[in-house]
């Protein structure tokens, strides 16, 4: 869990499953209060969250409200990703 922490830097932008929600990584790190391990708090480009980046009285990180998560690292997947364009057009 460590070593795939150490690939997930703050600024990245990644995409979390289930979803393929976009977003950039805004937190890596333990955070006890949420459960023992590692943590990755992301803000999302859409309102897809839960927070603002403040869980149980903790700001991890701050982000407009309902923007943000954290999930565990195995559910982030960091690269090239984009924000999406919402009047793009899918291809049919």
């Amino acid at each position: 869990m460590e070593e795939l922490c150490s690939k997930i830097k703050v600024g990245d932008r990644c995409e979390v499953e289930p979803g393929a929600k976009r977003g950039t990584v805004k937190f890596v790190g333990r955070a006890e209060a949420l459960g023992r391990g590692f943590w990755v708090g992301v803000q999302y480009d859409e309102p897809l969250g839960k927070h603002d980046g403040m869980v149980k009285g903790i700001r991890f990180f701050e982000c407009p409200q309902g923007h943000g998560a954290i999930v565990r690292p195995e559910k982030v997947k960091v690269g090239d990703y984009p924000e999406r364009d919402p009047f793009e057009e899918e291809e049919i």
